[in-house]
């Protein structure tokens, strides 16, 4: 059994983010799984190289940014799991918990919107 490495706890997030990899700088759209105040789970087919460094933009409902950072992929998930195809990014500064609240509550309201 792996080792929980994490130092803060994770929650449901449907947020977007703008991610350029630093191999190929091109920039392209992801969604969040999951985010924490140091880190997140992106779900996405175009993979990055674990250990690879990106800078990455937060999105609002508009796909407008709202902040920006950058981060260390530390987990590449290439094949079919419960997760889904994506990576684990570890930000290299934490978000403020105003942050993540936003991030989180995309989350919930998404799941009010389903009742």
């Amino acid at each position: 059994m792996s080792e929980n490495l994490r130092k803060y706890p994770r929650n449901p997030s449907d947020g977007y983010l703008r991610v350029r990899t630093s191999i190929s700088g091109v920039a392209y759209t992801v969604s969040l799984r999951d985010v924490s105040l140091s880190g997140a789970y992106v779900r996405t087919v175009h993979l990055p190289v674990e250990g690879e460094q990106i800078s990455f933009e937060i999105l609002d409902e508009y796909g407008l940014r709202i902040a920006s950072g950058q981060g260390t992929v530390v987990r590449v998930v290439s094949v079919a799991h419960e997760l889904g195809l994506g990576f684990a990014v570890q930000f290299e500064k934490d978000l403020d918990m105003a942050m993540l609240d936003f991030l989180s509550a995309i989350e919930e309201e998404a799941e009010s919107a389903l009742l």
